[in-house]
């Protein structure tokens, strides 16, 4: 079963798969599509003590991954500010999603059910549901659910309350 964000692909002529060449982590398997994505991802296993790791200067957490550290720098300047609430982001799409949460607006809809998300990565996360692959079981009724996210909500709300 092929799960899908709703975002096209690119058909390759003839409708046939592309085999492209992968670039797989001697560490933990994963593999990309490019080098330079996966030299981004081994800095992932850098130990928080290595000489590469960096340091924030204004709070002082530390980042082995520098496209990391860099998202991490944007987050002390918070030019992006929200006329209705006053919270401030950013980057300008950050508050285009913020948004949403005053407006209702809900522009990804599951290809699925239909349920519509006010953002894609709540959509891609829902779309698990709708997946064969369901690993997470609950210990006392055995439901079972494709996120650990869904299993824990389902312990705290459902099944467990009041128990």
């Amino acid at each position: 079963f092929f799960i899908t964000d709703g975002r096209s692909r690119r058909k390759v002529s003839g409708g046939a798969a592309r085999n492209l060449p992968r670039h797989t982590c001697g560490e933990c398997g994963k593999s990309y599509a490019t080098s330079s994505n996966l030299s981004r991802h081994k800095q992932t296993h850098r130990s928080l003590d290595s000489k590469m790791a960096k340091k924030c200067p204004t709070c002082g957490k530390v980042y082995v991954s520098m496209p990391a550290m860099a998202m991490h720098l944007l987050t002390h300047d918070l030019k992006h500010k929200c006329q209705v609430c006053g919270k401030a982001f950013s980057r300008p799409w950050l508050l285009q999603g913020h948004m949403r949460s005053h407006t209702g607006e809900k522009p990804f809809g599951c290809a699925h059910c239909g349920k519509a998300f006010a953002d894609r990565s709540n959509l891609r996360a829902h779309m698990q549901t709708h997946s064969a692959f369901k690993h997470f079981k609950c210990k006392r009724c055995s439901k079972t659910f494709a996120l650990k996210s869904y299993l824990n909500k389902h312990y705290e709300s459902a099944c467990f309350k009041g128990a």
